[in-house]
């Protein structure tokens, strides 16, 4: 296995404990109020790595809500989110972006994947 396939096991890796983290603090989709199935990145993975595990920058949808933003770009979806979580926390996620940067090589995602599995409630596999 290359160091890059490494390094991308252990970013799904930490991912995956992400998304189970999220499903464990948030039972509600923020928008319909179904219950919640995947953390949506407000900012996206690839638009601010710094943001990726940022609990923060995820939103706790349901999977029809999920599809609406990334299928359908629907604009109510958005609004909604924007509307809850409110403008300061819209404008600390801004700031955030716009003044993060890291470097996201091995012991990045090693220590992430730390300090995610510290936030989990529950037994890892």
């Amino acid at each position: 296995m290359t160091s890059q396939q490494k390094k991308s096991k252990l970013r799904r890796r930490c991912d995956g404990i992400l998304q189970e983290l999220i499903r464990s603090m948030y039972s509600e989709c923020l928008v319909c109020g179904k219950p919640s199935q995947v953390g949506h990145h407000y900012y996206s993975k690839g638009s601010c790595s710094a943001l990726r595990y940022d609990i923060n920058n995820i939103v706790p949808l349901c999977h029809g809500c999920h599809m609406g933003i990334h299928t359908r770009c629907d604009p109510e979806i958005q609004n909604t989110i924007n509307e809850v979580k409110g403008k300061e926390w819209l404008e600390e996620l801004r700031v955030k972006k716009r003044n993060s940067f890291v470097k996201t090589n091995m012991e990045y995602y090693e220590n992430m994947e730390k300090k995610l599995k510290l936030l989990t409630p529950y037994k890892l596999k």
